[in-house]
């Protein structure tokens, strides 16, 4: 498809089990947008789609994914929504990432915060997981599908087809009885991805989906402490009473979660308040961009004084695009830059190793600048794919950059590159298939002057010949020689068509004897091969099978 609705389609992003996701572009609002596509007649699937826009899109909160639209293309419901760059949180757990407390805190509160949004206009997600909780360059998490999501006061009649052990093991006791579902349901999940995210493992483990339902009904999990023994014992306790199989003596609300989770942060950050708290509560919000800025720039500050300089610029380049002109990120920035160069100089580290991340850092770059650096780090790995022979590859690259940053000088330079490595390779190619020709066209001549090959097999074999090389003149030479070997003689008596299989076997026989008796062990297999496939399986078969095989463990036995 090229277009949806108004929507330019640049890409196919991925598909699930009743929706189809690409990337594309807004035409008059000018940014890109994720398109989601159900792509099944299912009423129930449909249903569930259909939901899906309906909660999420009333649904508007910095760490929950925006909805823009909602429309219908050639019968199919469509679903637009902001376009995330970034990694899921799965990703980032199963390379153990990140290892910096403070920035696994942020992530929690970030998703807590969402949640409690969503549970305060009564909606509840019903599948939070890491895989759908998505985590931006700047850091920011987003909560993703809210297609299996109901209404807190509306009872839900969809079922749990297709569920996989990656949903199972993070559903709620209540959940898997079929039980009344409420609020902490959800935190529940919660529960289960806090755990992975700080230990970078799952509390509840199964071979199998009723192996994981027995574990989540009845198991208790392993102490985080155990698990993991740097973890704050506070923290502990809060993910554990989240994790309680009992809905009565789990956090009611998110609300709670987040009030005991930020005394944790304030103790991991010795005793320093984190900007993004409100004053009135300990819920996390974005009612004001000027909080969501003095949000990052605290957090800026608190990874500046813990010498995460990386991360601190990365959420000052958050700022100065939200807000170019504010003074102190501007002034944090340089402090930040001051830092990473004096790192860099006390480093022994040779400076022709440093990498071009390491050198962005050190200076904040505007959205060109930012364009145009990811523009050349494109054609540097086009130009790497190409060198190494990847060429389908190169070619997916060249029309991703395309499509991402538009026209490229150096794209139509790249795409002659690509095709002459392709034509290279097809060269190679033919070359090693004509020299595999012109070896089994000289066989061939050498076994027929020795009457060592039967007729219909040099046939065959020169059909073989052809196909590699139409332009074979040898071959040509030897079809023509045994199709005149092959033409009746006038004075010969007619023979039965079983009378003439049968001494087409005995030839067939002999032939691959004799090639025995010669020593040719590979030529002989081969010849019993095609005897086989012209005249099916006879009786001597076997035992050619078995002498070719001996041959070829001792050589010298046949000759004895």
């Amino acid at each position: 498809m090229d277009r949806i609705g108004k929507y330019e389609v640049l890409d196919r992003i991925g598909s699930g089990g009743f929706a189809t996701v690409f990337k594309g572009y807004d035409p008059f609002i000018k940014r890109p947008v994720a398109i989601k596509v159900c792509n099944t007649r299912d009423q129930e699937s449909r249903q569930r789609f259909f939901r899906e826009a309906e909660i999420a899109g009333a649904l508007e909160h910095r760490n929950i994914t925006t909805v823009f639209d909602f429309g219908m293309h050639e019968e199919n419901p469509y679903l637009v929504e902001e376009y995330l760059p970034g990694e899921d949180l799965a990703h980032l757990i199963r390379r153990h990432e990140p290892n910096d407390l403070g920035i696994r805190l942020d992530y929690l509160a970030q998703i807590a915060g969402g949640l409690e949004y969503a549970h305060q206009k009564g909606v509840i997600h019903r599948d939070i997981k890491p895989s759908n909780v998505r985590v931006l360059e700047s850091g920011r998490c987003k909560i993703m599908d809210f297609g299996t999501a109901k209404l807190a006061d509306v009872e839900s009649h969809l079922t749990q087809a297709g569920m996989t052990l990656g949903t199972v093991a993070y559903l709620s006791p209540e959940r898997l009885l079929g039980r009344e579902t409420r609020i902490n349901a959800d935190i529940f999940s919660y529960g289960v991805l806090a755990y992975e995210l700080l230990s970078f493992r799952r509390p509840f483990g199964g071979r199998n989906i009723p192996h994981l339902i027995d574990q989540v009904l009845n198991a208790s999990p392993i102490s985080l402490l155990d698990a993991w023994p740097d973890c704050p014992p506070k923290l502990s306790e809060i993910v554990h009473r989240c994790l309680h199989k009992d809905p009565q003596e789990r956090y009611a609300t998110c609300t709670e979660v987040l009030t005991d989770l930020e005394e944790v942060i304030i103790e991991v950050n010795g005793g320093v308040r984190p900007g993004l708290f409100s004053e009135q509560s300990s819920t996390i919000t974005l009612p004001q961009p000027n909080l969501q800025v003095s949000g990052l720039l605290e957090r800026a500050r608190q990874l500046h004084a813990r010498g995460k300089i990386d991360r601190a610029l990365v959420m000052l380049e958050e700022v100065l695009e939200m807000a170019p002109d504010n003074l102190e990120a501007q002034q944090l920035s340089q402090a930040c830059r001051a830092t990473a160069e004096a790192a860099a100089g006390e480093s022994q580290v040779d400076p022709s190793l440093v990498t071009s991340t390491s050198k962005h850092l050190l200076s904040w770059e505007g959205p060109e600048e930012r364009r145009a650096r990811k523009k050349g780090e494109a054609v540097a790995s086009i130009e790497s794919y190409i060198e190494a022979g990847q060429l389908v590859a190169a070619l997916e690259a060249i029309k991703f950059a395309t499509t991402l940053f538009g026209p490229i000088e150096d794209a139509p330079g790249l795409m002659r590159r690509t095709l002459a490595r392709a034509r290279e390779q097809v060269s190679e190619v033919k070359g090693e298939a004509l020299r595999a020709a012109r070896g089994i066209v000289d066989q061939m001549i050498q076994l027929r002057q020795k009457g060592l090959l039967q007729m219909e097999l040099a046939e065959a074999l020169a059909h073989r010949a052809q196909q590699l090389d139409s332009e074979d003149l040898a071959s040509r030479d030897i079809l023509a020689m045994v199709r005149a070997e092959a033409s009746p003689s006038p004075a010969a008596p007619p023979v039965s068509a079983e009378l003439s299989q049968s001494q087409k076997q005995l030839e067939a026989v002999a032939s691959i004897e004799q090639l025995l008796l010669k020593g040719d062990v590979r030529m002989a297999a081969q010849a019993l091969d095609f005897a086989v496939g012209l005249y099916g399986e006879f009786e001597q078969a076997p035992l050619l099978r078995q002498r070719i095989a001996a041959t070829s463990k001792n050589p010298r036995a046949e000759g004895s």
